[in-house]
């Protein structure tokens, strides 16, 4: 079951979009690779609660979360961020600036799409699903 969570709206409302943006404001690809693969993982456990899902730690826990987040929006293109957020560090230490580059991109729009995600559940306290219907959203 869903419920409301004041706490974690505030956090994501407020405390999480500065955080991207200082993250951002670096200028260093490697680093903020893997800034936003920790960010993406901080949601996602900081979200089992209200979700109605187990929590765990650190991204064995983020990646269940994950997997509870497609279930109940249906956005299952997250599960590829979620492989880029595994993989971060792995990436930041080896690729190219313009792949770096790219993937930082691709974990802008995952922090994103599970920031919109989880506000507008636990706000409603429904799923993404019974909030926009299969398919939208």
């Amino acid at each position: 079951m869903i419920r409301r969570d004041e706490a974690l709206i505030k956090y994501l409302r407020d405390e999480l979009p500065s955080r991207v943006n200082a993250l951002l404001g670096t200028g260093n690809g490697a680093s903020t690779l893997r800034g936003l693969a920790d960010l993406c993982v901080e949601v996602l456990n900081k979200s089992c609660s209200a979700l109605g899902l187990q929590c765990g730690s650190g991204l064995d826990g983020a990646w269940s979360v994950m997997e509870g987040v497609i279930g109940l929006s249906g956005e299952y293109v997250l599960a590829r961020y979620m492989a880029v957020v595994a993989s971060a560090d792995f990436i930041a230490s080896r690729a190219s600036p313009l792949i770096v580059d790219m993937l930082v991109r691709d974990l802008l729009t995952c922090v994103e799409k599970v920031r919109v995600i989880v506000l507008k559940m636990v706000e409603a306290g429904k799923p993404w699903r019974e909030i926009y219907g299969p398919g939208l959203g």
